[in-house]
């Protein structure tokens, strides 16, 4: 999991054409450097809203 801002999710969007939560770890690593975006710390309240989230849904976020 990767926590950014929403401009920064926007220029990452702009950048690649493809939506952060579609790319590979790797792609999003590699843009994230390209456009030197700074992923924001991952709070204990994050990670429990991703585990809800997934656990709502357990299609989506398979990538993370």
């Amino acid at each position: 999991m990767v926590k950014m801002s929403e401009a920064d999710t926007q220029k990452v969007q702009q950048a690649t054409g493809t939506p952060p939560e579609d790319l590979l770890h790797e792609e999003l690593q590699q843009t994230m450097q390209q456009q030197n975006i700074q992923a924001q710390p991952v709070t204990q309240e994050d990670q429990q809203a991703m585990s809800s989230a997934e656990a709502a849904d357990p299609q989506s976020g398979a990538e993370s």
